[in-house]
């Protein structure tokens, strides 16, 4: 524990100069040295020092142990994704924030908060805590080092920049052995959602299997639960559909079981657009129908459930326009564009096959080749470039095949 800290603490919690509590102590100057760290004082002069302030120095090392005891129970919640007592331990620290800072412990407590923010979506509070770290990584371990790698890749995935994330994530590779062990199955799960993010699959695999057999090996069942669903993806983004089809199945009991309503969530999605790619789509359509219903109508999520259910409701000739009307009255901002040019479509395909496809060409493909949406802007390549081939304008049949097969640019 860092003394010279905690003496400048209860000396600015007391509104005491340097000179008032140094006289008849130590010299000023010694008291500056004491306060920076760069001077251990004896134990007697450390004794007058906060005898002076009313402080006793064995109820300090009690409290420090407290402390990290909390900040241990802070961190294991982070682990296991325990959020609700992950915020009960997020307000007992925060009692305490300023004498935290005058502790051997404030690396980790601060690092853990950038976790914690970024574990409940909080971007202000990231944003801030980011720039924070930034200041203080010259005095990180080469633990906390790695740790702070991590967490700036999981920062960069929220904001959604995905070649940060990256970035981040593999520059993890070159100091491996850094690694806090408590941690590995959190690298490889972040390393395998960011490779299907960028369509690796086979890399992503590996490392997503790396994942579950941590998170299984360690009883860590609810991120198990993240793992597995994360390997389903995977299993049905190569088409591997009876073995991603197998995991989602658990999935949904296993969610449902553990109250994890937002794996729940997820699960049922995912599982949708599996039965989709099967043609199974009334299965998929009740699937959708209960995420509809359980779902809040104010979040991106309930936004492309509708877009799915419209999709699927197309396809097995279900009335869709209350879901089109629905969808239409909830993306009214800027942020909606993804969903306004969805219901463009819908209503463009009911009319004129070639305004659907000059539309496709002219608005959708460009839009989601610009913003990153892989999956989307490949399957419009695919229908333009069929519908080229038909037209014989080979040129442009060429160009939309070409970024299908190369994977999306």
């Amino acid at each position: 524990m860092n003394i010279g800290s905690v003496i400048k603490y209860y000396r600015s919690k007391n509104n005491l100069t340097q000179s008032q509590l140094a006289d008849g102590i130590c010299s000023i100057s010694h008291l500056s040295k004491i306060e920076s760290n760069t001077y251990t004082p004896h134990e007697s002069t450390m004794e007058a020092l906060l005898a002076k302030m009313g402080v006793q120095w064995k109820k300090e090392l009690v409290k420090r142990d407290r402390m990290e005891r909390q900040l241990q129970d802070f961190i294991a919640c982070s682990l296991h994704y325990d959020l609700k007592k992950m915020e009960e331990q997020y307000v007992k620290l925060q009692q305490d924030d300023d004498y935290m800072q005058s502790t051997d412990l404030v690396n980790r407590y601060e690092l853990y908060k950038f976790r914690y923010y970024l574990y409940i979506q909080d971007q202000c509070k990231a944003d801030r805590q980011k720039e924070l770290l930034e200041r203080m990584k010259n005095s990180f371990t080469e633990s906390e080092a790695w740790m702070h790698k991590l967490f700036l890749s999981l920062y960069f995935t929220l904001i959604n920049r995905k070649e940060l994330a990256m970035e981040c994530v593999n520059s993890l590779d070159n100091g491996i052995q850094s690694i806090p062990q408590k941690f590995e199955g959190e690298f490889y799960y972040q390393k395998a959602r960011l490779l299907i993010m960028h369509e690796q699959y086979e890399l992503s695999a590996h490392y997503a299997e790396l994942s579950v057999q941590y998170f299984r090996l360690n009883y860590n069942y609810i991120r198990l639960l993240h793992a597995q669903l994360l390997l389903a993806i995977n299993y049905m983004r190569r088409n591997l559909l009876v073995q991603a089809a197998g995991i989602f199945e658990v999935l949904k009991r296993n969610t449902r079981l553990t109250d994890q309503k937002e794996l729940y969530n997820q699960t049922l999605y995912n599982f949708a657009e599996l039965l989709k790619t099967r043609n199974d789509h009334n299965q998929a359509f009740d699937l959708l129908t209960e995420l509809h219903d359980i779902l809040s109508n104010d979040t991106y999520f309930y936004k492309a459930v509708l877009v799915s259910l419209i999709e699927t409701a197309v396809e097995i000739g279900a009335d869709a326009w209350a879901y089109v009307r629905e969808l239409r009255n909830l993306s009214e901002g800027p942020e909606d564009e993804y969903f306004l040019l969805y219901l463009n479509y819908f209503e463009k395909r009911n009319f004129s096959q070639p305004d659907l496809l000059v539309y496709s060409e002219e608005k959708m493909f460009p839009f989601f080749r610009k913003h990153g949406y892989i999956r989307e802007s490949k399957k419009i390549a695919l229908e333009l470039a069929d519908y080229f081939q038909q037209e014989q304008q080979w040129e442009k049949a060429m160009y939309f095949q070409s970024y299908y097969d190369r994977n999306g640019g």
